[in-house]
């Protein structure tokens, strides 16, 4: 609630095109969540894919990549429900679409030590834009979805 409560008290500082990008991004996390949630993986996969493909290609600002995943961060933290790595990681892939060299990766995490656990994250160019993590925490790439 404190974090609402903080949002709330910034939203009015927020700029029209921020305001925007963070409607947008709590849409597409909640779309994925119920997708992820009623549909089969596979099925999921496919009219995900289907809304994602564009024939255009956009570069956009680096201010405006941050912009969307801070945006889908804070939505994500804000919603009512649980939203880990790969609902970020799906809506910031869906909301940059257009954007070339953007990759979803999916991985687990490489440590006998501990239970099995995987992580979601984007990359543009190599460089991870959202799903980072710590540097004691290492991950092995399972699935590369482009």
């Amino acid at each position: 609630m404190t974090n609402l409560r903080r949002f709330i008290g910034k939203w009015s500082d927020l700029s029209g095109s921020a305001k925007l990008t963070f409607i947008k991004a709590a849409t597409s996390l909640l779309l994925v969540k119920l997708g992820l949630a009623l549909l089969p993986f596979s099925t999921f996969r496919k009219v995900f894919h289907w809304f994602t493909r564009t024939e255009s290609v956009e570069e956009l600002p680096q201010a405006q990549i941050e912009q969307t995943v801070w945006a889908v961060d804070t939505a994500a933290n804000l919603l009512p429900f649980e939203l880990l790595c790969l609902p970020r990681a799906l809506a910031t892939k869906y909301l940059l679409r257009k954007v070339p060299s953007m990759t979803l990766e999916i991985g687990i995490e490489v440590n006998p030590a501990k239970t099995f656990e995987a992580h979601a994250w984007i990359e543009k160019n190599g460089n991870i834009i959202i799903g980072d993590w710590p540097d004691s925490v290492s991950y092995k790439r399972l699935w590369v979805w482009e």
